[in-house]
């Protein structure tokens, strides 16, 4: 995990990028903490072989016969210093862990600085914009008896939906479509558990933050007296990316830097609450609780880290390019770019029915944050460092098929087919039967 000697090595980088974040971690208190707890765990080093130094002296008295009883006194006091210091620095010790646990990532110092989302800078656009305005994909698609979200929110709930006949092969469509570019780049294809142990969490996220994000799977044997019922014996948690998985996939491993990079493109459902956006995007298939995505993920070398940041970034932008769907790019700022990342790029695709771009790609640097708290390294001529790891969106099916539905819808309620999709989808455009 992160320690407090990369902390001491960085700290002036560390002070730096916490005062661009504006973020109030107390790394003042951890400083001094760790100042503490070296300077007396030292103090408790040298009481313990004074203490079995004197033990011995005693020993050798008592041995001959002589008076240990002022040697005995002594060594009273010397035992109440070191059980108060073995009291102490434990507690010193758990807190300094919880704040290196909580630690945000070091900013690259291209982030833009920034108080929040409404100050992300655009840096490029791609595509002409065909359609200006147009139809809601909602009603698009209940044009088309395509969608069913009244069903689902009876059955589940609000955010969630039934996709229905081409709908549901066009979001196999575009699943297919981004594993074989992919493996086409030397990306093995993963299909991940899709829930993982709190632990693995912790090391891939922060969980304080995220958590109210995630579904988490209770324990069934506390909802009934069925003792036959398997107990789950660690707190488990609905993956809201694959990204997650795949990171924790080789938690504790060493690598050759012969075998970096590990290309991964993950497969998965992603489940989440979507807490704090109570009355965004309640419409549709933009923002939902359960969704497919396929996910880009990178294990590497540390120099080698921004090259493929540019790889993944231009990856998606490929697929949003082939697909010909209008798009900009734009760096997240200080102020939006969360705990884990060191850098962060999205892909906004333009919606006709809003009249602006909105999220479906992010693409992140996390450099060796995630791999620090997971213990993933290589082994460079006898030194072993920390690999990087680097995720970007390539498909988050909901979001694209938006997109698709509302550039490529045409004024007789259809809608046509993007080119590259055809061979998977078997033919050009999705009418009314």
């Amino acid at each position: 995990m992160l320690t407090t000697r990369y902390v001491r090595d960085h700290l002036d980088e560390i002070k730096e990028s916490l005062k661009r974040r504006r973020s109030d971690y107390p790394i003042e208190e951890l400083v001094k903490l760790d100042s503490e707890w070296r300077e007396k765990s030292t103090s408790l080093q040298e009481l313990q072989a004074k203490r079995n130094k004197e033990s011995l002296k005693i020993a050798e008295l008592k041995k001959k016969g002589e008076d240990a009883s002022e040697m005995i006194s002594q060594m009273s006091g010397l035992k109440d210093e070191i059980a108060n210091l073995e009291k102490e620095l434990p507690e010193k010790e758990s807190r300094i862990k919880y704040l290196l646990w909580n630690m945000p990532n070091v900013l690259d110092k291209s982030v833009p600085y920034g108080k929040d989302d409404s100050e992300n800078v655009e840096i490029r656009k791609w595509g002409e914009i065909r359609r200006k305005t147009s139809k809601s994909h909602e009603d698009i698609l209940n044009g088309l008896g395509l969608l069913d979200i009244e069903r689902a929110a009876k059955v589940s709930g609000s955010r969630f939906y039934y996709l229905k006949n081409e709908l549901v092969l066009l979001e196999q469509s575009l699943i297919r479509f981004a594993l074989d570019e992919l493996v086409k780049k030397g990306f093995t294809i993963i299909s991940p558990p899709f829930m993982i142990k709190r632990d693995y969490y912790t090391g891939v996220t922060a969980l304080g933050d995220f958590e109210d994000a995630l579904y988490k799977i209770a324990d069934p044997r506390e909802a009934s007296d069925d003792k036959s019922l398997e107990r789950i014996t660690e707190e488990m948690f609905l993956i809201s990316t694959s990204e997650h998985p795949i990171a924790s996939m080789h938690a504790g491993e060493v690598f050759s830097s012969k075998e970096l990079p590990l290309k991964y493109a993950g497969i998965s459902p992603c489940f989440r609450r979507e807490a704090g956006s109570h009355g965004k995007d309640t419409k549709g298939i933009f923002r939902v609780h359960q969704f497919y995505k396929v996910e880009q993920f990178i294990f590497s070398r540390e120099e080698d880290s921004w090259k493929h940041y540019d790889e993944l970034l231009g990856n998606s932008e490929s697929l949003y390019q082939k697909l010909g769907i209008p798009y900009h790019v734009v760096d997240i700022c200080t102020g939006d770019i969360g705990t884990v990342a060191a850098k962060k790029n999205d892909i906004e695709a333009y919606m006709p029915s809003q009249g602006k771009y909105r999220e479906v790609v992010s693409c992140s640097n996390c450099t060796d944050w995630q791999s620090l708290r997971l213990d993933i390294k290589y082994d460079e001529g006898g030194e072993r460092k920390y690999v990087h790891t680097l995720n970007s969106t390539a498909i988050a099916t909901t979001r694209t098929l938006v997109a698709i539905i509302e550039n490529y819808s045409n004024d007789d309620g259809s809608i046509t087919i993007p080119d590259v999709l055809v061979p998977y989808f078997g033919k050009d455009r999705i009418a009314k039967h």
